[in-house]
C-alpha cells in the first residue's frame, strides 16, 4: 500500500515539474517572441508575453492531454493482447502436458511396462 501510494506521489511530481518546465518554456518563447518588437512599450509587451504564454500553454495541454488519452489507449490494447497470450500459453502449455501424459500412456501400453 505504501509503494503504491509512494509510486503515486513521484508520479504527480514528476507530472508537476514536467509542467512547470512547460510554463517557463512558454514564458521564455513569449520573451524571445516580443523582442522581435522593440517599439512596443513595457505595457504592450508584457501584455503580449502574457496572451503569447498562455496561446502556448493552453496548446501545450490539449497536446499532453491528447497524448495521455492516447497513452491510455495503447495500454489497454496491450493488455488486451498480453492477456491472450496468456491464454494461449496456458492452453498450450495444458495441451502439452496432455499429448506427453498420452504419449507416456502410449507408450507403456505397446511396451507392456507397468502403468503409472
Amino acid at each position: 500500500m505504501v509503494a503504491r501510494e509512494t509510486e503515486e506521489g513521484l508520479r504527480r511530481l514528476d507530472g508537476y515539474l514536467c509542467w512547470q518546465a512547460e510554463l517557463s518554456d512558454a514564458r521564455r518563447e513569449a520573451q524571445t517572441f516580443c523582442r522581435q518588437f522593440p517599439w512596443l512599450t513595457a505595457g504592450e509587451r508584457e501584455e503580449l508575453e502574457s496572451r503569447y504564454a498562455a496561446a502556448r500553454t493552453e496548446v501545450s495541454e490539449r497536446m499532453i492531454r491528447r497524448i495521455a488519452r492516447r497513452c491510455e489507449e495503447v495500454r489497454t490494447e496491450y493488455e488486451e493482447r498480453y492477456r491472450l497470450l496468456r491464454l494461449r500459453l496456458r492452453v498450450l502449455a495444458t495441451a502439452a502436458a496432455v499429448v506427453s501424459a498420452a504419449c507416456l500412456l502410449l507408450t507403456c501400453l505397446a511396451f507392456g511396462l507397468p502403468r503409472p
